[in-house]
């Protein structure tokens, strides 16, 4: 897969979840690009904390970026940009991280994904943390430090609405997210991929995406050849690496578990 460049950034918590992450790697796949991982996200994704069960995750995460096919790419900053990524933290005030020290900002962890994903020159940070980052007050540090007019953090939700505006940009909205949930069987009929796109709908919701969610309702309805959309979902996920790694992913924590189980 080509990179032009680094495209958006994204959090820890948009990576960690399976329905937001898979469509965020079907989005960065559809538009030629991999999956950004800041440094800061990659430690909290695969640093070794906590019950054995947690380890497979982060074993899985360090496989599936090994891999020539992964869909993930890590940047590492240079000495000058992790200085400039330093300067950019110590403009941040309490009020960018709500709860947050202003002597500890500096070593915070959202403030190192904000500051590296800066220095890097992403696009934007895509982020569903509203609790902890107050979008508004590090969009106007950013704004006032850097002269970027667009907000530079961003919900994942706002994100892809802004990537699929709508008409035939919102069908491929649907296409992509339908492939997400596409079966591996040779059949997917219309009523069972509307059940599907249903459970899909509600785990969007619960991560956030609400909007998001909403619109898909709206361009399922307004499809005119639902079957055809169908098919398009299916060989779009036969072809992605983004979801192939996700299904591999799924493989590996079974396994892992399954070995946990043995030793019991």
């Amino acid at each position: 897969m080509a990179d032009e460049g680094l495209g958006p950034a994204f959090d820890t918590g948009t990576l960690s979840t399976p329905t937001p992450r898979k469509l965020v790697g079907c989005w960065m796949e559809q538009a030629g690009r991999r999956t950004v991982i800041v440094p800061e996200v990659w430690r909290e994704l695969t640093q070794s904390q906590g019950p054995v069960a947690r380890e497979y995750p982060k074993t899985a995460w360090r496989r599936l970026a090994e891999r020539q096919d992964s869909p993930f790419v890590l940047p590492n900053l240079s000495e000058e940009q992790e200085e400039t990524a330093y300067e950019i933290r110590s403009k941040f005030t309490s009020a960018c991280f709500p709860g947050t020290h202003p002597v500890t900002i500096h070593a915070h962890s959202d403030a190192l994904i904000v500051s590296q994903s800066l220095a890097l020159g992403t696009d934007v940070l895509v982020t569903g943390d509203v609790r902890t980052i107050d979008h508004y007050e590090i969009n106007l540090v950013v704004r006032q430090l850097l002269g970027r007019n667009a907000p530079f953090v961003t919900t994942l939700d706002q994100a892809l609405c802004n990537a699929y505006p709508g008409a035939r940009a919102a069908e491929h909205l649907l296409t992509v997210a339908m492939s997400t949930v596409a079966p591996q069987e040779p059949v997917w009929e219309v009523d069972r991929a509307h059940q599907d796109l249903d459970e899909l709908r509600r785990a969007m919701v619960g991560a956030g995406l609400r909007v998001t969610a909403q619109r898909l309702d709206t361009r399922w309805n307004e499809c005119r050849d639902l079957t055809a959309l169908l098919e398009r979902a299916r060989a779009m996920a036969a072809e992605s690496h983004a979801l192939h790694c996700e299904r591999l992913r799924t493989a590996m924590h079974r396994a892992g578990l399954a070995a946990q189980t043995e030793r019991l």
